[in-house]
């Protein structure tokens, strides 16, 4: 079956580091139009998954006015398909992975049809590496693709520097600066058209104006040429956004975790967990009162009162604080029971984090 891509400007894009410091150049609307689809990815999607993008919706969401929108997001589609991104593979610099963005995409009535490049995946969805999360809406209104690249290069820097408690300042070559941007030879740095003037300070009016971030930036010289610049990143006061799926939160505390299970998981049949009861295992559900229902194709519904409710909602919430993978598909409203039947690798994966959990004796 098809998934149908959300397009709302609140959603949350999440990009691996490889991605971040991956070289590519695309359209700014070519970058917008992946970024709706990659923030709508789910570790739990078939590998084979078919995406569609509303013509209409997308329209919307970036602000086309234009009758032209198809040829625009033609324009777009064979920018994610001829033009591939160089991710580095580790350390070595010789170890790359060259690949689309896209395998193909088909219109249909009002709507696009396509692919994720398979290779491409596990840079998209592999929630355990260190990646890079902003809002959706924070890349809608820029225009330049320079201004969207350093826009999610400096977040990336800052959030970075966020977590280890330094200065959020980054100093990086001018010859780095080009080759992450793919900028080309013709943009000189001391030009009126060029670096500074074209991205630099472009950049820094724009994402004041419309997003999370502000910058400054410094020149710096080795004798009168400019050969490294140092960029100095905050917040932007004006912008500060709190994330309304805020997940640290919903993993604080019994009653907030409670509260996002029944927000996703409430009298749908859908289950969040599982539990071994005299040798027989129950698929794990919440009724709409609250409380922990197991179900066994064999056995039937075993209903759990208020204080095994408790229990069982106190072991699966460690479970969320200690496992990436858990915490982003309760999140995410991912059924266990249909997990474990289409998606192997990732209910191995999840079996393996709770089996840790026990013998390290947090569960």
């Amino acid at each position: 079956m098809a998934k149908i891509v959300r397009a709302d400007g609140d959603l949350e894009v999440k990009k691996s580091e490889a991605i971040v410091k991956a070289r590519y150049k695309l359209s700014p609307l070519a970058i917008k139009f992946i970024s709706v689809v990659i923030s709508n990815l789910k570790r739990s999607d078939d590998v084979n998954e078919e995406y569609v993008v509303k013509v209409k919706d997308f329209k919307e969401l970036t602000g086309q006015k234009t009758k032209r929108i198809y040829e625009l997001i033609d324009e777009a589609l064979n920018d994610l398909l001829k033009n591939p991104l160089t991710i580095p593979l580790g350390d070595d610099k010789n170890s790359i992975l060259k690949a689309n963005w896209v395998s193909g995409a088909v219109y249909n009535e009002g709507e696009v049809r396509f692919m994720i490049y398979p290779p491409l995946r596990p840079f998209l969805l592999e929630v355990k590496e260190k990646y890079l999360k902003y809002r959706l809406e924070n890349i809608l209104s820029l225009r330049s693709s320079y201004v969207i690249r350093l826009y999610e290069i400096l977040k990336d820097w800052l959030e970075l520097n966020k977590r280890y408690g330094n200065k959020a300042e980054k100093i990086i070559s001018l010859g780095e600066f080009r080759q992450m941007l793919e900028i080309p030879k013709s943009y000189q740095y001391g030009n009126s058209s060029g670096i500074k003037q074209r991205i630099l300070e472009k950049a820094k009016t724009e994402l004041a104006e419309h997003t999370d971030l502000i910058f400054d930036y410094e020149e710096i010289k080795t004798g009168r040429k400019v050969t490294h610049l140092k960029f100095i990143i905050k917040e932007n006061p004006k912008n500060i956004q709190t994330d309304n799926r805020i997940q640290e939160n919903y993993f604080k505390s019994r009653k907030a975790f409670v509260a996002l299970l029944r927000q996703n998981y409430s009298g749908n049949e859908k289950f969040w967990g599982f539990k071994n009861m005299d040798g027989v295992n129950y698929w794990l559900g919440l009724d709409n009162d609250g409380l922990v229902y197991g179900w066994n194709e064999k056995e039937g519904i075993k209903d759990f009162n208020a204080v095994e409710s408790a229990k069982i909602y106190d072991t699966w919430l460690k479970i969320a604080q200690n496992s990436p993978i858990y915490q982003e598909l309760v999140s995410d409203g991912v059924c266990l029971k249909e997990l474990a039947l289409n998606n192997k690798e990732l209910w191995l994966a999840l079996r393996e984090d709770i089996i840790r959990l026990k013998e390290e004796g947090i569960i």
